[in-house]
C-alpha cells in the first residue's frame, strides 16, 4: 500500500489575536490503491460550472474576497 499525505495549515504564529485565536493543521490521507478519479472529475466539473476551471484551489482568497473573487458570492451564490 502506498499512502499519500496532504498537509495544509491556517493561522499565524505571531501575537495572539482574539479574532483568529486558532492555528489549524489539516491532514488528508489517501491510500493510493483507492481510485478517486470519479471524485476529482466531479470536483473539476463543479469548478468549471463556477467558471473556476484551471484554478488552484485555496479558500483564503475566496473567503477574503480578494482580487478576482470580489463579489463572487453575490454573482454565484
Amino acid at each position: 500500500m502506498e499512502l499519500s499525505v496532504f498537509v495544509d495549515e491556517s493561522g499565524d504564529f505571531g501575537e495572539y489575536d482574539y479574532h483568529a485565536p486558532y492555528y489549524i493543521i489539516s491532514l488528508v490521507f489517501h491510500n493510493q490503491s483507492n481510485d478517486i478519479q470519479f471524485d476529482l472529475s466531479h470536483f473539476n466539473d463543479e469548478l468549471a460550472y463556477l467558471n473556476l476551471s484551471n484554478h488552484c484551489v485555496h479558500a483564503s482568497p475566496i473567503i477574503r474576497s480578494e482580487e478576482e473573487y470580489k463579489g463572487f458570492y453575490r454573482s454565484h451564490g
